[in-house]
């Protein structure tokens, strides 16, 4: 049985289902524990532990061979429990419980929940990067005006970009040059760390996709008002499959190992002279805006490696 961890009306998710040639359920942490159950019994008797999704028919966990782990939603409480400090108290102990289960199944897991939550860490995955031999832009992430503006200052105009460690809806921020009217609110950085990066000008930028050990590259040739951050261009962006060399695809597979992750997007910028500069990886980034415009079979080989997985813990 195939496990995955995500949510209705994913698109990533339904391409891979398509091709899987083991049963699987989906599950959503939005369910629990509102509309799934759990149930883990230890005594004199058999240990059991199961899990019930909402519309399902109850999994003992032991018939789990492999999950997929992908961009989850919060617990979904009861709307009928209203009391703040109930709340509290409902989330914390079924944080517990789905935490105490994830550990619980000794089975491969695409990415393993700590293991996720770590290589999301930006600070992380570039210390690993560069230890792996992966080279990275020079980079500054603090909260210290002061060194924001030595940092920018020792670099000629336009030759810093500012980026957010996570861009969230509420408070979206593109990764962009960091320009006058930046410099004159440097102050602001007090209130929260800024990630500054050196401007590293490329002739192309590479989504890598890295499936266990497979990895599949695919070349974004964007407009020029679009090479600062390519994904606000991708309509207008010509794809096409690329190849890395031997020594960043040996690194890249090495960072995966060190950050524990079975499944990985990477974008990459393919500098003028050749050098390939890893910007970052994202655990549950996205592929199919990429395989879909140059035909790389990322569902099918996500489908293959849950599956392949499954019936060895099966047999």
């Amino acid at each position: 049985m195939i496990l995955i961890v995500s949510f209705p009306d994913n698109a990533h998710v339904e391409r891979v289902l398509e091709h899987l040639d083991r049963p699987a359920v989906v599950f959503d942490i939005a369910d629990f524990p509102h509309r799934t159950r759990l149930d883990v019994r230890f005594g004199t008797s058999a240990d059991r532990i199961t899990l019930t999704p909402h519309g399902q028919g109850a999994i003992p966990i032991d018939q789990i061979g492999a999950v997929w782990y992908r961009r989850v939603r919060p617990i979904g409480l009861d709307p009928a429990l209203t009391d703040a400090t109930s709340r509290l108290f409902a989330w914390s102990e079924s944080t517990e419980a789905l935490t105490g289960l994830w550990h619980a199944m000794e089975c491969f897991w695409m990415n393993p929940p700590a293991g996720d939550e770590a290589g999301q860490r930006k600070i992380r995955q570039l210390q690993v990067a560069r230890q792996v031999g992966l080279s990275v832009p020079e980079t500054l992430i603090t909260n210290d005006p002061a060194a924001a503006l030595e940092f920018i200052a020792a670099r000629d105009e336009g030759g810093v970009i500012r980026k957010a460690f996570r861009n969230i809806a509420e408070a979206p921020r593109s990764t962009a040059v960091v320009t006058a009217d930046d410099r004159a609110r440097l102050d602001d950085v007090r209130y929260a760390p800024v990630t500054f990066q050196e401007f590293v000008p490329a002739d192309l930028d590479l989504r890598v996709i890295v499936v266990e050990h497979e990895i599949f590259a695919a070349a974004i040739l964007s407009e020029p008002e679009y090479r600062t951050d390519y994904r606000p261009g991708i309509g207008s962006a010509k794809f096409s499959t690329y190849e890395l060399p031997d020594e960043v695809a040996a690194a890249l597979l090495a960072l995966h190992d060190r950050l524990g992750l079975a499944y990985g997007a990477s974008d990459f910028r393919v500098t003028p002279d050749g050098e390939h500069v890893f910007l970052e990886v994202n655990p549950g980034g996205e592929y199919l805006f990429a395989s879909d415009r140059t035909g790389q079979p990322v569902p099918q080989a996500i489908a293959a490696c849950l599956s392949r997985h499954d019936r060895e813990h099966g047999e």
